[in-house]
């Protein structure tokens, strides 16, 4: 997945050569002794920032990503006039929103629908996980629609992560990371999902990775404290080495690598110079109740770290849940689709969510704050059919996207809505649809970035941000 530096993978050998006569190669390699080389700190990586080219609406995101697909007929968009092979299990109940339902399963989120839009008509073509994945987090469709998930790996030739493109085009906190992605890297089987970092932009722009469970006793990044034996006038004296070898290293040929390399150590060190970065990773200064309303488990804890990135300055968060794991439910519910859902997987749901929209709303985050719940497809509304390549029984739904349903929250959109809507059956889109490509654009348009400009990739080789519309009507 992303690589933390340049350094890591030997790119920067011969500078290491080329700078002997400025600093000596272990002076260099103590500029890096402050957990600088650990995939965190190096994943702090930012670019020159561009101007926005329109109307800003939105100044952050959180992208609540339910990996494995979320059953839009057991949740959001249910088919209770559909007979059982169609409308399952569950019922639907009303909300604080006359004409708006919800599975019975979610009675807390049924209390806040008035602050959620409802896009019931987004599709794309690709079947299985990880070109799904892929297409939902960059908005291109590329390969084959049927490529076998657990060969499909990630590229540095893949288009960019939606936050890595807004972490290089909107202006950026000095101190904290431009885009954050937690608590680990989705992977199916062997293979690393693609789309979940910079991909042809570069590591410059790759998300800084929380590679740990929020809701593990004593929770704490140790990238972002300074290591035993080393206090802060050591680190002040290796801060001024850096400048020193920064200084040396201006004389040589500039280079891409050489360019990044130096901002990826700056930026490392702003953040353990960062009182601020510190706070925002820090769970424990959180009331105790507020975190059990969350709910004291894995999406829980990664929810509420969340909001805590965007409360301090954060522009993209995505949070994660597993595509397919032992110890944690996976949405990717091919058996026992409503025990499963039942047990496991709405409860943290039905805590996490609302309590999210609720403390946001108390903050006056959502004015400008854009959260998104979404998976990579839905589920098909025929129970036990078969579309993908995976196995699939007469307990379970298959992928299905070709009509799914997200939520969006803040932002200026408005709330206790429906935008968009499948047709009966719920196959397909029956108005509104939205391409993954609109969505992307869209998202973009909110940050006030272009979303038909080009972008240049490490070579310079010129890439469009996204080739879908802007879905008008969306923002209001």
């Amino acid at each position: 997945m992303a690589r933390a530096s340049a350094i890591r993978d030997g790119s920067c050998e011969e500078y290491h050569q080329s700078a002997a006569g400025l600093i000596g190669r272990r002076d260099l390699l103590q500029v890096g002794g402050i957990s600088l080389l650990s995939s965190g700190l190096l994943n702090v990586l930012s670019g020159r920032a561009h101007a926005a080219t329109g109307k800003t609406r939105i100044k952050s995101c959180l992208l609540l990503f339910q990996a494995g697909g979320v059953s839009q007929i057991d949740t959001f968009d249910m088919k209770p006039e559909c007979d059982e092979t169609i409308r399952g299990e569950f019922r639907p109940i009303d909300t604080n929103v006359p004409g708006m339902h919800v599975c019975e399963h979610l009675p807390a989120m049924a209390r806040h629908m008035d602050k959620v839009c409802v896009v019931r008509s987004v599709h794309h073509r690709m079947l299985c996980h990880n070109p799904a994945i892929y297409a939902a987090l960059t908005g291109r469709e590329v390969g084959e629609s049927l490529a076998v998930s657990n060969k499909t790996f990630a590229s540095r030739e893949d288009y960019p992560h939606m936050g890595s493109v807004v972490g290089r085009l909107i202006e950026k906190p000095d101190t904290l990371p431009p885009f954050v992605s937690l608590p680990f890297v989705l992977r199916n089987g062997p293979a690393t999902s693609p789309g979940q970092n910079a991909g042809f932009m570069g590591t410059a722009y790759d998300p800084y990775l929380v590679l740990k469970d929020p809701n593990a006793p004593g929770f704490k990044l140790d990238e972002l404290a300074l290591p035993a034996g080393m206090n802060e006038q050591r680190a002040a004296q290796r801060k001024n080495l850096l400048q020193q070898f920064d200084t040396g290293i201006r004389r040589l040929e500039e280079t891409a690598s050489i360019d990044a390399l130096g901002e990826n150590y700056r930026r490392a060190y702003a953040l353990l110079d960062s009182s601020a970065t510190r706070r925002a990773f820090d769970l424990s200064q959180e009331d105790s109740k507020l975190r059990d309303r969350y709910g004291r488990n894995l999406v829980g804890q990664s929810t509420l770290l969340g909001r805590r990135l965007i409360e301090a300055g954060v522009p993209f968060v995505t949070v994660y849940t597993p595509v397919a794991a032992i110890d944690e439910p996976s949405w990717d519910t091919h058996l026992n689709n409503f025990p499963r859902l039942k047990k496991d997987l709405l409860p943290p749901v039905n805590l996490a969510l609302p309590t999210l929209l609720e403390d946001m709303h108390s903050r006056g985050l959502l004015d400008e704050t854009l959260v998104i719940w979404a998976g990579e497809f839905g589920r098909t509304p025929l129970i036990g059919a078969r579309r993908s390549n995976n196995g699939n029984n007469v307990t379970g739904r298959d992928h299905w996207p070709g009509c799914y349903t997200i939520l969006m929250a803040g932002g200026g959109l408005a709330g206790g809505q429906y935008f968009g809507s499948s047709d009966r059956l719920g196959w397909y889109p029956r108005d509104n649809a939205i391409h993954i490509a609109d969505l992307s654009a869209t998202l973009y348009d909110g940050f006030g970035i272009d979303p038909a400009q080009a972008i240049p990739d490490t070579l310079g080789r010129p890439h469009i941000l996204s080739e879908g519309h802007v879905v008008p009507g969306l923002f209001g």
